[in-house]
């Protein structure tokens, strides 16, 4: 099905996928679709895709990281059909965390890579971040 000419086209969406040595950072949705996500949120009109993660990042967890210059991957997410655009993160300085934005998180934590194959199992991890993940993460 197509859209109208005259619909304005969604902003694509960044995924910071933070990571540090305590493993990879997640959050839990209160509304559970998906269940457990990465830090995620819209890239706002004239904002790159780096500072968009940055503040994604910031307002829901409260943790300041740098964003990588180069994606580990894009698509358009089989679920939401929103253009994804996933970039590798990392803390500049601490990795203590809290949840920044109540409404849409429950819960915000560091989790193994183990963990998090768990957590995202009904919805499956993207595969290029899944193996950014299995390059970067300790077990």
């Amino acid at each position: 099905m197509t859209e109208s000419a005259t619909t304005p086209e969604k902003q694509p969406v960044v995924s910071a996928i933070v990571t540090s040595d305590l493993g990879v950072l997640a959050g839990r949705r209160n509304d559970g679709k998906p269940p457990w996500t990465f830090i995620s949120g819209e890239i706002e009109p004239g904002e790159s895709q780096a500072d968009a993660a940055i503040r994604e990042v910031k307002e829901e967890t409260g943790l300041v990281v740098t964003a990588g210059e180069k994606e580990i991957g894009r698509r358009v997410h089989p679920k939401t059909g929103r253009l994804m655009i996933y970039l590798p993160c990392e803390p500049v300085h601490g990795t203590d965390v809290f949840v920044g934005d109540q409404d849409e998180l429950a819960e915000v934590r560091w989790l193994s890579l183990p963990e998090l194959e768990e957590a995202m199992a009904a919805f499956g991890i993207f595969d290029p971040v899944h193996e950014y993940l299995r390059e970067t993460v300790r077990k």
